[in-house]
């Protein structure tokens, strides 16, 4: 508990996502689901805190990758490039071109926490560059059962399509590259103490939603 105090970002990111999987998990569910993007925008308001003590452009950094997230997305909706066929639903809030805001704030969110945790193992850019986005692939592949299930998003597919992961790493590579010129020494322990929390907190959700 102590320890927990010393570091209140990371307290305040546990206890969302704590309240948000016993909601989601039980009768609550239908009531909870659509605070998704509150915690989402909190957890990334934090994240974004603290990549502000850092060298670096952290406001561009912020602005670029929302705006290529959102703009891949919007292309996707659109045309079913480079994902494959799906839609947003109306759970994660407002939306342009078909696509939620709060995805390109996913988009930044998940960017700053693969590297971070990959910058645990290695200071090599270029293997940042490269490990970040599997990280990023499979985060997707664990959120994509729970995120059908809660309906944020469906895919006109009955499955999942591969060319849905293959861009996910595809795309996932220039981001990873542009927020490394543009933070050079990017935080580590808060974004993978997230990307941890977020893992238990989907993997849990893939166990007890139906």
């Amino acid at each position: 508990m102590e320890r927990l105090k010393k570091h209140p970002r990371i307290t305040v990111i546990i206890i969302l996502h704590l309240v948000g999987l016993i909601g989601l998990s039980t009768w609550l569910r239908e009531s909870l689901v659509m605070l998704s993007s509150i915690n989402l925008l909190i957890t990334a308001a934090l994240l974004f805190d603290e990549l502000r003590t850092r060298e670096g452009r952290y406001i561009t950094a912020l602005v670029v990758l929302f705006v290529l997230g959102m703009t891949v997305e919007i292309v996707g909706v659109q045309t079913g490039f480079p994902f494959g066929e799906y839609s947003y639903g109306t759970v994660l809030g407002p939306k342009v071109g078909g696509v939620s805001l709060i995805i390109g704030v996913n988009w930044f969110y998940l960017v700053v926490c693969a590297v971070a945790t990959v910058r645990f193992f290695t200071s090599n850019k270029w293997l940042i560059i490269l490990l970040a986005p599997a990280i990023l692939t499979g985060m997707d592949v664990l959120i994509e059962p729970v995120a059908i299930a809660l309906d944020y998003w469906q895919w006109e597919a009955v499955a999942v399509p591969l060319s849905n992961y293959i861009a996910w790493f595809a795309v996932s590579i220039p981001m990873v590259f542009i927020y490394l010129a543009l933070i050079p020494n990017p935080p580590s322990r808060l974004p993978a103490q997230v990307l941890l929390v977020q893992i238990v907190f989907f993997a849990v959700l893939n166990i007890t939603l139906p």
